[in-house]
């Protein structure tokens, strides 16, 4: 695992491993409440191409988020509530978690993380969008970028 990973409390460590699956599920259920098993596939092949498409820097950590994305995944969708509302509300607050966990990272390590999970939204939305892709977009990447997700990192 990559020396920013490692000197995380076990605690923290799950937070951020978990994280591109939340980001994946909240990407995918932006534009229709919904995971799609196509947005589902993408997000699993998404999860395991970073491991060596990701700039060198993360991808130790996208091996370790590989071998435990899946079981995220399921996880995740079974504890979603089930309203849209309620569904993106309780994504939020997961992925609000790793303010607390940014600042104990190096700030470059943070950024690009934080980059990297942003483009791998990106990359989940539009496996399931259409049209409403002009629409939506634009929303949905205004609610990645909330300060909650950034984590006070500029």
């Amino acid at each position: 695992m990559s020396t920013e990973i490692d000197k995380l409390t076990e605690e923290d460590k799950k937070i951020i491993l978990r994280a591109p699956a939340i980001v994946a599920i909240l990407a995918a259920i932006s534009d229709d409440g919904e995971v799609s098993p196509q947005e589902k596939a993408a997000s699993i092949k998404l999860a395991h191409f970073r491991t060596y498409t990701s700039i060198p820097m993360l991808q130790d950590y996208y091996k370790e988020v590989d071998k435990v994305f899946e079981q995220h995944f399921e996880e995740e969708m079974a504890s979603l509530p089930e309203d849209w509302k309620d569904k993106e509300t309780y994504l939020e607050e997961k992925l609000a978690a790793m303010t607390l966990v940014l600042p104990k990272m190096n700030d470059v390590y943070a950024k690009e993380l934080i980059s990297s999970l942003k483009s791998f939204a990106k990359h989940v939305f539009r496996t399931g969008s259409s049209f409403l892709e002009y629409f939506v977009l634009p929303v949905f990447m205004n609610r990645i970028e909330k300060k909650s997700f950034d984590g006070g990192i500029k």
